[in-house]
């Protein structure tokens, strides 16, 4: 093996990963602005859970008529609520999937520039030129990435319980208390 053979074989995995992370951050992007509609919605249906919690249905002449309707109204907006939450889990896979494709990329390249590092002198590490930042730098700023990627996302075991796939919006009590002390599902 030549003399820059492996530094040629880090360049090389730079080279590649840059691009994937550069796919996944606009994956990330529009999850993310996606995502912002949903949670108003969701906010929505709870504001309305709540108000029709409130309201006393016996109390509004209009609606005496209809004694089912308190009843038929909740699960109606607890229906809507467990698509939006289906939706929902739906982004927060993709941005799950978005950190782990990051995080395996940035971890291929630094397994690559570990495996020649005794064969890459320290000034050519450092060297920079004008059209190549140095891969010192280029290798700090993969990790830097991969950390936002993996601090910027709730672990999946700290998800909220409102959005926990197995107890769904409409059958998870966690959602019913969070409007409120007085709240009875």
């Amino acid at each position: 093996m030549t003399q820059d053979q492996p530094l040629l074989a880090v360049h090389e995995a730079l080279r590649k990963c840059f691009p994937v992370v550069e796919e996944q951050q606009g994956l990330w992007q529009s999850t993310l602005r996606d995502s912002q509609p949903l949670l108003a919605s969701l906010s929505n249906l709870a504001e309305q859970l709540q108000a029709a919690h409130n309201l006393r249905f016996e109390d509004v002449p209009p609606l005496r008529a209809f004694p089912d309707l308190k009843e038929r109204l909740r699960r109606k907006q607890l229906a809507a609520g467990d698509t939006v939450l289906d939706k929902l889990g739906e982004r927060l896979a993709t941005l799950l999937k978005v950190r782990d494709t990051v995080s395996r990329h940035v971890e291929q390249v630094l397994e690559i520039y570990e495996q020649h590092a005794d064969s890459i002198g320290i000034d050519a590490l450092l060297q920079a030129s004008v059209v190549s930042p140095s891969v010192a730098d280029m290798l700090e700023w993969l990790q830097d990435i991969e950390r936002h990627y993996r601090n910027s996302k709730l672990s999946e075991e700290k998800v909220p319980p409102v959005l926990d796939p197995v107890g769904r919006f409409s059958k998870h009590p966690s959602f019913a208390q969070g409007l409120g002390p007085n709240f009875r599902r």
